[in-house]
């Protein structure tokens, strides 16, 4: 299962990928009923190519408060942004810096707990890996791993999926959450993704070595 401290799968800290108090998801009165070769799917009334992902996925839109160099700025408000969640969890980014997180030995450092590992020893996550100038701080600061944590390094994953709200047909153009309304994880393939609206990238980690965090921030060179 796949849990944070606070129900949209946010940071305490103003992190890169955290949202801030203007930032503003769109109104779901902008989702509407597409037609297709395959059916009827969710879209937005006014759809542009930049609102799906590589997999066909419709993601939600939120605004962005950003300064001059694309710096997010403003008070945070303890969530996740969609855009940044998705593109520091697609390019394997620092999720704290928004900056490239690969370590000198071509592999990621992910923190991850203990409700983040499946039986059979992958590691299901939405939390992008963290650069090693930003790991300490990292550990030291995010509520989500105040109850303990692994350090691992990471030399494969995969894309599996998103979380996301399903939605259903009400009448020919309107849609509504489907009952209860949460979020939840659909791997990619699924037929049931036409009717998602995403908010959160899912990542497999699957090649991964598990170590001592401060010996690695000790050992590796910048």
């Amino acid at each position: 299962m796949i849990r944070s401290h606070d129900p949209k799968g946010g940071m305490g800290p103003a992190f890169y990928i955290t949202a801030r108090e203007n930032e503003l998801v769109d109104d779901p009165l902008a989702l509407t009923i597409g037609q297709g070769p395959s059916g009827d799917y969710l879209t937005y009334w006014d759809e542009t190519d930049g609102d799906r992902d590589a997999k066909g996925v419709l993601w939600a839109r939120c605004s962005h408060t950003e300064s001059r160099n694309g710096r997010p700025v403003g008070r945070h408000v303890g969530e996740l942004h969609p855009d940044r969640q998705y593109s520091t969890m697609l390019h394997r980014h620092c999720g704290v810096g928004g900056c490239p997180a690969r370590t000198p030995d071509k592999r990621y450092l992910h923190l991850v707990t203990k409700d983040e590992r499946l039986e059979n020893g992958t590691v299901r996550t939405i939390h992008p890996p963290v650069c090693l100038d930003h790991a300490a701080g990292y550990a030291a600061s995010d509520p989500r791993l105040r109850n303990g944590y692994t350090a691992l390094l990471v030399g494969a994953s995969a894309l599996w999926g998103v979380i996301g709200t399903t939605y259903a047909a009400v009448g020919s153009h309107a849609v509504r959450p489907d009952p209860g309304g949460q979020p939840q994880l659909l791997p990619y393939g699924t037929d049931g993704l036409r009717w998602v609206l995403a908010n959160r990238l899912v990542r497999d980690l699957t090649d991964v070595e598990e170590v001592d965090l401060h010996r690695v921030l000790r050992e590796s060179p910048r």
